[in-house]
């Protein structure tokens, strides 16, 4: 374990939980705009596809799977530092 100064710590924290509040709005933005999980819209796409003519569901389901793990790692940083 390596020791820092509060100070450092402290910005550091809040930087993380800067971050944790960006990705959580990114994945609040598409829980409401496809009013489900990511999980359900993962199998809807699984399980329908995705239009030839646009690859917006595609293109947001990854946006947003990249969100939900930030937010998982996240999570787990701010936790380990407090």
């Amino acid at each position: 374990m390596i020791s820092i100064k509060r100070e450092v710590h402290d910005e550091i924290v809040k930087r993380l939980l800067n971050e944790l509040e960006y990705y959580s709005a990114i994945v609040t933005k598409f829980e409401k705009k496809y009013r489900c999980s990511l999980n359900e819209l993962e199998r809807r796409i699984e399980k329908e596809g995705v239009p030839l003519d646009s690859h917006e569901i595609w293109e947001d389901s990854i946006e947003w799977r990249n969100a939900v793990e930030e937010v998982e790692k996240l999570k787990k940083l701010i936790e380990e530092l407090k």
